[in-house]
């Protein structure tokens, strides 16, 4: 039992970061538990919080929702703590009169106490309304089926299977972000291992293409690869960025809709 409380200690603290955000919103909710008269607020705030928070660190109501929905997902029940609403609501009522002195000070709290986002090396300035890579976005264009034609199947490194669906989903995938999760539950799709090697074996993935009814097959120029793309069945249609796009002709476009996805 003492191990499960160090997990939920760990989840928390991984969960609160290198900020003061859910450390505000507990002295938040204590202070307000202790101070608030509004029985409204009290229920729909505060005591739902609290019963929340207990659950969380309740070593028991921890095993059972790891057996139901995994032990990394965990921290999930965060997700429904109205930490924000609480904190300013909070914040609000201490200010009280001195409204300006007040706004001021916690105004250099929450500055404070957070963390600089854009100096975080996965934090860039948007190149497109999609907030999506622009790679991503000329290569899905690039393969993009015609209106009232069906929906092409492609492979992509692991680097773009988040941004694919965001952008389209005509452009179905073999599989989607559950490989790079296939420690946790997920068994490894045949086609993930050859592409995320450290030299892709074209005949090999050419193959797998051909099997898994997969159209597009998009390579990192950056990995060496193996292998005659033309002598493997494959035609290079393009190259956009860091990246080659091939065509694999021995599954025709008009053929995808035969095949099932995972993302």
């Amino acid at each position: 039992m003492r191990g499960k409380v160090k997990v939920i200690l760990k989840t928390f603290m991984d969960y609160s970061g290198s900020g003061i955000y859910p450390f505000l919103f507990l002295a938040s909710l204590v202070y307000l538990l202790a101070a608030e008269k509004n029985k409204k607020i009290r229920i729909v705030l505060l005591e739902s919080s609290a019963v929340i928070l207990i659950l969380f660190f309740f070593p028991l109501f921890q095993m059972i929702m790891e057996k139901v929905d995994g032990p990394d997902t965990y921290y999930r029940i965060l997700w429904l703590l109205p930490m924000t609403v609480v904190t300013a609501y909070a914040g609000v009522q201490l200010i009280g009169k001195h409204t300006r002195i007040g706004l001021v000070a916690l105004a250099a709290i929450c500055v404070l106490g957070g963390d600089y986002v854009y100096d975080n090396v996965n934090v860039s300035r948007a190149s497109n309304r999609y907030h999506i890579p622009e790679e991503v976005v000329a290569i899905c264009d690039l393969i993009m089926p015609e209106e009232g034609k069906e929906r092409v199947w492609a492979v992509f490194p692991s680097e773009l299977l988040h941004f694919v669906r965001q952008y389209s989903s005509r452009i179905q995938m073999p599989y989607g972000r559950d490989m790079l999760l296939t420690h946790l539950y997920y068994e490894a799709h045949p086609m993930y291992p050859v592409m995320e090697a450290e030299t892709v074996d074209l005949k090999q993935l050419s193959r797998l293409a051909q099997e898994c009814g997969v159209q597009y097959i998009i390579l990192n120029k950056a990995k060496p690869t193996e292998g005659d793309p033309e002598e493997c069945g494959l035609e290079r249609i393009g190259e956009i960025g860091s990246y080659d796009i091939f065509r694999n002709p021995g599954v025709p476009l008009a053929s995808a809709a035969g095949y099932r996805t995972n993302a």
